[in-house]
């Protein structure tokens, strides 16, 4: 199979980023690709045809061209009451001219557009239809639809008011205006659009090169339901081939040929909003942003996150729906983008209002914080049936409590306000920081303990472990409950503390509080399931935590319990479980157990919370983890990329749990071959686990761990080896124990990099003694078994020992029958394996037939390309060795772009296929 690239294709990367750019930033770029002249040349062609075709219809512009230019001199002077008198520009709709009215009733220039094409007569008469509907449009922000016709050869004109000034980008560019500026500019297009909504009429293609802003600074859209006039200008039975829109601005629908209705407008919209307030169209840019950007927190990128959502029916429902929300962004109100839970609403509350108002808010959130407090001390009263005396006593000590809690809100609150913070913007974090600051100042225990295990879970919620365990430690000292109510309370903050105690490292005080927890819900609630479960999964954590998976998974089972149980457990509760249960099933193998306990955790998360519900982002993680385990990264990386931008809009950018998000969809994008941006998302990891104050634990060392691996996969075995020597030394930091599963996973990634850089002997050594340990740990039935297995047949192929590594690759490819799905792609790695074997042995007809197979698997999968483009190389090796040097040629040109594009030069696939190319007389890279 021949899969050279055409020279088109080679080019289209470069013509996709640089058609983005404004001048100068795009010769400036143009000059410094790695390009030879013609190459260049070409592209520079194709940049300044595209810039000629508008930007948005390049597809079009060869419809019907010809006879356009045969008929445009003559069309010229027939336009009735309207002048001519020059030439504005041409595009794929057509050409559009300056004009004046040439009756002399009065002055007036305009804009006359030539529509493209020669419509039939049935054509022309849709065409005037929708032309008059276009003509009722009366709005100031959008330029008047004045007079039409056709001319005497049958092109269709229109006569648009004619707007002198800067197009929308330009505009803000040059004036470099701020947010509000640009939300102005943006609200006045809103008005303009819903306008025309409420007419029925849909634009259709919304860009900045349709949005122009006149010299006093009023906006007007153009071409307003041109699009939809040059469909209606077009033969029904060509309608499907003259479908208009603008590249990067379209909605899916629009693009996919699909009806066009005003949700494909709001999508529009929301693309030229992001543009408009961070230079880039798209969510993952790759150029400088064509304006100045300005900061787009939470709810604004939650807003344009809805307005281009894929499906139309997850859109706002209108453009009034939009307008209201930006409306609500702009006075400091909840968005309806955003996930309105009480920290939202508190924060837009004390946003918007700060000052007095605030203390109404305060008074609510004592009142919440504080009730089962009071109630507690009225059950004693009544208990003790104490003097009156002593009743109004007790109450006034209450009252004064409330009173210094109110206070004490009231002061971290103040002490968070822009005025003081010199900061406009007050996040819940500013807010918990301002409150813990002003705990040292209180002398009154009840109160500062009740504080400390409040704000310990808030912390935890945005991912501060440190934090949290410090001050739910300190929350919790001493602290004994009386009764039912105080002691699963006092549980749940125990749990909390345990959790967090597990992610800093602290693993013996983690047991510690989740065996109190435990043991006070055995005292005050005994035989209820879902305390129960509560405690067995927080001590499942503490056994996984410890390297013991094959203790933690039971729990975790009996935890979740019978379909019947499961179902009666609180829903939050269930979800906890669930993405604990199916993230340690899919690491032991177990991924037919972990797709469907996560499967259902989803389906009943599903019909009773928001799509947008934070507790999605767990179960996205533990499914994404499962089906990377079952071999499908590509789906696993999708989940991933839902998982995080979730987090990022309704919970929090960064914190522990962004650590974990962004390091598996590392994992998912170096099993795809995709090394570099898995080594982005890995430092993205190693940012949000910094910034979390986690140092010196498990998951310090398996972010090395994991930069080794990518640095391996890639070739850069010097630079991996390293990394796994200061993983290890972190594992003897925390002290963790020589039969821990997370310091063996890590001496068998080791291992498998030493016999990669030819050191056989240290890796036939160490993977024999791992393979011997886990038989003794995890028993041979166990994934960890496999695979150690199939790495010994890794390092038996390096060495070219068939007579080690057949017995063991049969004993691999029985273990992992029974792990995993036949079509996981490993299988195809073992006809690998099995040619290598056979080429060893000089069975070149064997050899031929597995490598084939393994060539012609990955074909068919949907794996990384990088992993095809190795099979055919090896291929061609085989082929050479059997004299087909023509078909030699042939896979090893269709696999070393891939190789050289991807790989090393001394990683051992690529050494190999260059090695060969050299033996063929291919030219090197």
């Amino acid at each position: 199979m021949n899969t050279t690239p055409s020279p088109l294709a080679e080019l289209a990367p470069h013509f996709e980023r640089l058609c983005e750019l404004p001048e100068p930033q795009r010769s400036q770029l143009l000059a410094s690709l790695p390009l030879d002249a013609d190459q260049r040349a070409r592209l520079a062609a194709m940049l300044a045809a595209d810039a000629r075709g508008d930007d948005c219809l390049d597809r079009l512009i060869g419809e019907g061209a010809a006879r356009l230019q045969e008929g445009a001199a003559d069309a010229r002077d027939d336009f009735g009451p309207w002048r001519p008198l020059r030439e504005l520009g041409a595009g794929g709709m057509g050409t559009v001219l300056l004009a004046e009215r040439a009756d002399g009733q009065f002055q007036r220039e305009v804009a006359i557009k030539l529509l493209r094409g020669f419509p039939t007569h049935d054509a022309i008469r849709r065409l005037r239809h929708e032309r008059q509907i276009l003509a009722g449009l009366d709005h100031p922000n959008i330029a008047r639809l004045l007079d039409g016709g056709e001319t005497a050869q049958g092109q269709p004109w229109l006569v648009i008011e004619y707007v002198p000034g800067r197009q929308l980008l330009d505009h803000v560019r040059t004036l470099r205006l701020g947010l509000p500026q640009r939300l102005d500019l943006f609200d006045a297009m809103l008005d303009a659009v819903a306008h025309a909504h409420s007419h029925l009429v849909v634009h259709r293609d919304l860009k900045p090169a349709n949005v122009m802003v006149t010299p006093d600074g009023a906006v007007k859209l153009l071409d307003f339901g041109i699009a939809r006039l040059v469909d209606a200008g077009t033969d029904a039975v060509h309608e499907s081939s003259t479908r208009v829109f603008s590249r990067g601005y379209a909605s899916p629908e629009q693009e996919a040929g699909g009806t066009i209705t005003t949700a494909s407008d709001i999508y529009s919209l929301g693309v030229l909003l992001r543009e408009l307030l961070s230079g880039h169209r798209s969510e993952q840019p790759f150029h400088p942003p064509v304006v100045p950007p300005v900061a787009v927190g939470a709810e604004l990128a939650g807003i344009i996150a809805k307005a281009t959502a894929r499906e139309p029916a997850q859109r706002y429902a209108s453009v009034g729906e939009l307008r209201d929300d930006l409306h609500r962004f702009r006075e400091g109100r909840p968005v309806r983008a955003a996930r309105w839970t009480r920290r939202y609403r508190l924060r837009k509350f004390i946003g918007r209002h700060r000052g007095a108002v605030a203390t109404a808010l305060l008074a609510l959130v004592v009142a919440t914080a504080f009730v089962w407090r009071l109630a507690h001390e009225r059950t004693l009263a009544r208990q003790a049936q104490a003097v009156a005396q002593h009743a109004q006593a007790a109450s006034e000590r209450d009252a004064r409590r409330a009173r210094a809690s109110l206070e004490f809100l009231r002061a971290a609150f103040a002490a968070a306000a822009p005025q003081v913070a010199m900061n406009r913007q007050v996040s819940i974090r500013d807010l918990l920081d301002a409150a813990s600051h002003q705990l040292a100042q209180r002398d009154d225990v009840v109160l500062v303990q009740s504080m400390q295990r409040l704000l310990a879970s808030l912390y935890a919620e945005l991912g501060e472990s440190v934090r949290a365990a410090e001050l739910m430690r300190a929350g919790l000292q001493g602290l004994v409950p009386t009764d039912r109510a105080e002691a699963l309370e006092l549980a749940v903050d125990l749990d909390t503390l345990a959790n967090q105690r597990g992610i800093t490292g602290d693993i013996a005080g983690a047991r510690a509080a989740a065996q109190q927890a435990a043991q006070w819900r055995e005292r005050f609630a005994p035989g209820e399931r879902s305390e129960r479960a509560r405690s067995l999964a927080n001590l499942a954590n503490i056994e996984h935590r410890e390297g013991k998976d094959e203790a933690a998974i039971p729990l975790l089972r009996e935890a979740l319990g019978s379909a019947d149980e499961t179902a009666a457990l609180p829903l939050e509760l269930h979800v906890d479980i669930a993405q604990s249960l199916a993230s340690l099933s899919a690491t032991a193998g177990d991924t037919t157990l972990a797709l469907a306990v996560a499967d259902a955790a989803l389906a009943r998360l599903a019909a009773q919370r928001p799509k947008d519900a934070p507790s999605r982002v767990a179960l996205l993680l533990a499914k994404a983890t499962a089906l990377r385990s079952a071999g499908d990264a590509n789906a696993a990386a999708t989940l991933l990329r839902e998982a995080i931008a979730l987090q990022a809009r309704v919970i929090d950018p960064g914190g522990a749990r962004m650590m974990y998000l962004t390091n598996e969809l590392a994992l998912a994008l170096n099993d795809l071959g995709r090394y570099r941006e898995a080594a982005e998302q890995l430092a993205q990891s190693e940012r949000s686990r910094l910034a979390a104050g986690i140092h010196g634990t498990q998951d310090e060392a398996i972010g090395l761990l994991n930069r080794a691996g990518v640095l391996e996969s890639a070739g850069d075995y010097a630079a991996a080896e390293p990394l796994y020597r200061e993983a290890l030394a972190v594992f003897d930091e925390a002290g963790l124990a020589a039969d821990h599963q997370a310091r063996r996973r890590a001496l068998r990634a080791q291992a498998r990099t030493l016999g990669l850089a030819g050191e056989h002997a240290r890796a036939l050594e160490l993977l024999t003694r791992l393979r011997a340990d886990s038989a003794r740990i995890d028993t041979v039935d166990s994934a960890e078994y496999a695979m150690l297995t199939w790495q010994l047949v890794v390092l038996a192929r390096q060495m070219h020992r068939p007579d080690r590594g057949l017995p063991l690759l049969e004993e691999a490819t029985r273990r992992w029958q029974a792990l995993v799905p036949p079509d996981h792609p490993l299988f195809l790695h073992m006809h690998r394996a099995r040619a290598a074997f056979a080429m060893d042995t000089g069975d070149l007809g064997r050899a031929d037939r597995e490598q084939a197979a393994a060539v012609a698997g990955f074909e068919r999968a949907d794996t990384a390309p990088v992993d095809l483009a190795i099979a055919r190389s090896e291929l061609a090796g085989i082929r050479l060795r059997q004299g087909d040097r023509a078909g030699a040629r042939r896979l090893l040109q269709a696999a070393l772009p891939v190789l050289r594009e991807t790989l090393l030069a001394h990683e051992v696939s690529r050494a190999a296929a260059e090695r060969l190319a050299a033996r063929l007389g291919l030219a090197g890279p």
